[in-house]
C-alpha cells in the first residue's frame, strides 16, 4: 500500500480513520470510496491506490466509526463475517452520507485535488453512493452492486450527476423484482448507465476468490475510469 491512514473530523464531532492515497500525476479530481461491509481492507487500500496511479486522489473512510470503529474482517473468518452483518443493521444511511459529505470537503481542501468531486463504492457502499448521488452535489458516481438502492428509488430524480450503477445478473443480494424496480425507475435518466455483467454479488474484489470474476471486474473499472475521468 501506498497510502497513509488520516483522520477527519465528523460533523457532529468526533473523528474516524481514512485511507488517502494521493494522486501520482499531480492535480486531479478527489474520489470518495465507500466500503463493503468488511470495513476497509486490504483489498479496498489496494483499489484506493489503482485509482490514484490513474491520477485520483482518493479517500476510504471507515464508516462503521460510531460503533465498531476501525474493524476490518479477516477474508474466509466465519465470525468476522457475521460481526460484518450485524454492523450492516447498525449503520445510520443519513449520517454515513453526512462523513462522505465532509471526506469530500477534505479533498477539495488538498492541492492535489482541482476541486472536482467522484464518488465509488461497493456493495453497501454502492448504496451509499448512489444516496450521495442523490443528495449531495458531486461531480459523478459510480455504485458498484449496491445493495439497498431499490429502497430508495424514490430519490432517483434527484440524481443528476454523471452516474453508473454496476450489476450482477446472478447478484442473490437482492431479488429480479428489485432489480426491475431499478431499471424501472432508473433506465433511460440521461445521466445515468446500468451495466450488467455474467457474475454475481463483490465480482469486483479480488480478495475473495469464490466470487471474484476478473473479466467483470477489469470491464467494470474501465467503464469506472472513463466516467471519472469527465473529472480531469
Amino acid at each position: 500500500m501506498t497510502g497513509q491512514m488520516i483522520d477527519i473530523e465528523a460533523k457532529e464531532g468526533g473523528k474516524f480513520t481514512s485511507y488517502l492515497a494521493k494522486s501520482t500525476s499531480g492535480n486531479g479530481p478527489g474520489i470518495v470510496m465507500i466500503q463493503e461491509i468488511f470495513g476497509v481492507t486490504d483489498w479496498m487500500k489496494q483499489t484506493a491506490d489503482r485509482f490514484a496511479e490513474n491520477g485520483y486522489t482518493v479517500i476510504a473512510p471507515d464508516m462503521f466509526w460510531r460503533f465498531a470503529p476501525n474493524f476490518v474482517a479477516k477474508p474466509g473468518d466465519e465470525e468476522d463475517f457475521q460481526k460484518a452483518f450485524s454492523y450492516l443493521q447498525q449503520v445510520n444511511y443519513d449520517t454515513a452520507v453526512d462523513d462522505i459529505e465532509v471526506c469530500a470537503d477534505h479533498l477539495k481542501g488538498m492541492s492535489e485535488c482541482n476541486g472536482k468531486i467522484g464518488v465509488t463504492g461497493f456493495c453497501l457502499g454502492g448504496t451509499f453512493t448512489y444516496l450521495t448521488a442523490a443528495r449531495l452535489d458531486i461531480d459523478g458516481a459510480v455504485a458498484y452492486y449496491g445493495t439497498q438502492i431499490h429502497e430508495y428509488l424514490d430519490e432517483g430524480k434527484q440524481v443528476t450527476c454523471p452516474t453508473i450503477l454496476h450489476m450482477g445478473e446472478h447478484d442473490e443480494t437482492f431479488t429480479v423484482e428489485d432489480r426491475g424496480k431499478i431499471h424501472a425507475a432508473l433506465i433511460g435518466k440521461p445521466n445515468v448507465a446500468i451495466y450488467m455483467y455474467d457474475a454475481g454479488h463483490a465480482f469486483a474484489n479480488s480478495d475473495r476468490q469464490d466470487v471474484y470474476n476478473a473479466e467483470a471486474a477489469e470491464l467494470a473499472h474501465q467503464r469506472s475510469f472513463e466516467l471519472f475521468a469527465q473529472l480531469k
